[in-house]
């Protein structure tokens, strides 16, 4: 069962540059609405902590506090 679940699970990685929206809902405690926006505006990966968890940075150039896990993090593409 654990083989054929793990066969359609996607790894998602990043790397430091790409451009990442990160889901709105956690970070928004008001969120409670379906038709809310699920993903938040593009962020940029500065580094890479662990193997699925990354410090993010604001387009313009503020930093985030925290560290974000793989899972709560999307690609953006341009």
């Amino acid at each position: 069962m654990a083989r054929t679940y793990n066969r359609r699970v996607k790894k998602m990685q990043f790397r430091v540059g790409d451009l990442v929206l990160r889901m709105y809902a956690i970070t928004h405690s008001n969120c409670k609405n379906k038709l809310s926006p699920k993903w938040e505006r593009p962020y940029k990966v500065t580094k890479v902590v662990g193997p699925a968890t990354y410090e993010l940075l604001h387009v313009n150039g503020k930093p985030i506090s925290h560290t974000w896990h793989a899972t709560k993090l999307r690609k953006y593409y341009v």
